[in-house]
């Protein structure tokens, strides 16, 4: 990890340095000869003027293989450098469904004239692709694999399957797919399997019965849990009426988790709108527009606090000391609303937790429990930090004794509310309909910070007879 690390800064440093004094030739061999991996890391790491410098003089097989993964900005710089023939003829050599990931970084305008000039047949597949929706399953399936009439013979299937895959139509796979006279998928056969069965007899005697497929307009993360569920290394694509579409590769399958897992990330740590293109190529501008609007909302759920603590201003003059446990409290029933919530998404996201009744009274029944196991831990020494905290401050057995356990009841109440919240909110959000990743650790630890300040200065006052 370290030397790779390492190597990426080396190449990156003299690659800009080789472009800063002219020598962009050079810069172009150098990033050429990459592995794509650091070619990826390199170009990134270019602001936007160097990189036009470069593209000039480097050739595009070279950023063939990366040219699907990199941000949306970089790839329109490609072609506006380029130019849309050669982009054109370079995609060509990609998987179809790459080339319709690279054609919707792009602009209408560019898209369309790009398939314009793409051969007929490749032009069709593609718009057939890039017609679904790009979180649905249609949207990242490849229709490039092996399929057969299930009354072909297996001899007559293994030539022309040896015939176009020398030509490279085939995406990578791992199976033969067999389907009926009207398209409708009747089983698979594996490759190796395949290619040994002998030659005079139908398809459909080998042909077995893929365990689940998926719906072409289905969310692209149902074809990854199903890959996960049953380990398949393929899922094969249906449409409504069961007519074969395509499959989702094993390699596609990974391409999903990952960019799920960073999408729930960015929702979870409270981006309210999906950050589209890399980290190191947005603009401060634009990440600061992405981030402002949960932090606004945040800032004016938090007045909701600032009104709370506002409304119990004789308790505090009565004793300011409570003022000093407010900000440990908030922050403990924050934390334990986070944590609760994160474990609660992890199992759902796992297939563990499903959003029958009784699987939501499992996680109450758990919560529950867990909550006063935490409380056994925390209470003695939150009684005993308050204790000492005012003691040593104003010397006074009884305010200490008080102020304890008014902590002490405070942190209980809001250890029970922040975890139910925590663990409850996704499995409602779900319920409704809304990806429950939305319920963040921000959004989750705002509500804890309401929850307590209320409780603790509502139990303060109760006990200060100070109403």
């Amino acid at each position: 990890m370290g030397s790779s690390v390492n190597n990426v800064e080396m190449y990156y440093t003299k690659i800009r340095e080789l472009v800063e004094v002219g020598k962009i030739e050079e810069a172009a061999k150098l990033l050429d000869s990459l592995d794509p991996p650091y070619a990826h890391a390199v170009i990134i790491r270019l602001n936007s003027d160097e990189r036009y410098k470069l593209f000039t003089k480097t050739t595009l097989s070279s950023l063939a293989e990366v040219l699907a993964k990199l941000p949306d900005e970089i790839v329109y710089e490609i072609v506006i450098v380029k130019g849309l023939d050669e982009v054109s003829k370079i995609i060509n050599i990609l998987p179809l469904d790459e080339v319709a990931d690279v054609l919707g970084k792009l602009p209408p305008r560019y898209r369309n004239k790009i398939i314009e000039i793409m051969p007929r047949e490749t032009a069709e597949e593609v718009s057939k692709i890039l017609k679904y929706p790009p979180e649905s399953v249609g949207g990242v399936m490849t229709p490039q694999i092996p399929v057969f009439n299930w009354n072909m013979k297996v001899g007559d299937a293994i030539s022309t399957y040896v015939t176009r895959d020398r030509l490279g139509l085939y995406d990578r796979h791992h199976y033969i797919y067999v389907v009926d006279d009207e398209s409708k998928l009747v089983g698979w056969i594996d490759v190796k399997s395949f290619l040994t069965k002998p030659k005079d007899v139908p398809l459909k005697t080998y042909a077995q019965k893929s365990p689940v497929v998926v719906d072409v307009m289905k969310d692209r993360e149902q074809a990854a849990k199903l890959a996960v569920d049953y380990d398949l290394l393929e899922v094969p694509v249906v449409d409504h009426v069961g007519r074969f579409l395509g499959a989702v590769t094993l390699d596609d399958v990974l391409d999903v988790l990952v960019t799920e897992y960073s999408e729930d990330l960015l929702k979870f740590g409270g981006f309210i709108e999906a950050v589209r293109g890399g980290y190191m190529t947005l603009s401060p501008l634009k990440l600061a527009l992405k981030r402002a609007p949960m932090i606004l909302y945040l800032y004016l759920m938090n007045s909701i606090t600032g009104s709370i603590v506002a409304s119990f201003t004789n308790t505090i003059e009565r004793l300011a000391v409570l003022a000093a446990f407010l900000p440990m409290l908030a922050d403990n029933s924050g934390n334990i609303g986070a944590q609760s919530s994160t474990l609660i998404l992890r199992s759902m996201a796992l297939g563990e937790i499903r959003l029958s009744k009784m699987d939501v009274l499992r996680v109450l029944l758990k919560e529950l429990v867990v909550s006063s196991l935490m409380i056994l831990i925390l209470g003695p020494i939150a009684f005993g930090i308050a204790f000492g905290v005012v003691w040593f401050a104003m010397m006074n057995v009884s305010i200490s004794l008080k102020v304890a356990l008014i902590v002490t009841v405070a942190l209980t109440t809001s250890c029970y509310v922040s975890d139910v919240v925590g663990s409850f909110l996704p499995i409602l959000l779900a319920r409704l309909g809304v990806d429950p990743a939305v319920a963040s650790a921000p959004l989750i630890t705002t509500i804890g910070d309401i929850v307590t300040s209320f409780t603790y200065f509502w139990i303060a006052a109760s006990l200060l007879a100070v109403v």
